[in-house]
């Protein structure tokens, strides 16, 4: 599943936010959610999918799972910090891992943030996006 919602602006003026999410649902959600919020976003459902689209296209933001199909999250953070796109790159994992390991491991690997999706909900998540981004 590759879905992307356009938000018509100025093209300089575009934020540009890559979800990876492999829950239909809450990917949906977000995407919408998003896009109801002016915040041009993609969708991709697995790790290979979104490290090509990352390396491809370059978004100002990635909202990462970390359970996905193919590659892990964790896994691509790995690779993209290997390859030195993260930092600058701004990354927030949305995760309902809890395990302070995996946080730590997270933030080791260069996310920005770490967001428990049974903590937060959608206005949370666009605040801390938006935030990052600077389009408050």
């Amino acid at each position: 599943m590759y879905k992307v919602y356009f938000i018509f602006k100025k093209m300089e003026n575009i934020k540009r936010v890559l979800i990876v999410e492999d829950d239909p649902l809450l990917g949906e959600l977000l995407l919408e959610h998003f896009n109801k919020e002016g915040i041009y976003s993609e969708l991709v459902v697995d790790g290979e999918k979104a490290l090509e689209s990352i390396l491809k296209n370059r978004p100002e933001l990635v909202l990462l799972d970390i359970l996905l199909p193919k590659m892990s999250g964790l896994e691509m953070l790995k690779k993209l910090k290997e390859a030195n796109v993260v930092p600058p790159l701004p990354v927030i994992i949305l995760s309902n891992f809890m395990e302070e390991g995996k946080i730590k491991e997270g933030v080791a690997l260069g996310a920005k943030d770490y967001l428990v999706k049974s903590n937060v909900d959608l206005n949370d998540i666009t605040k801390k996006v938006k935030g990052i981004l600077d389009v408050l």
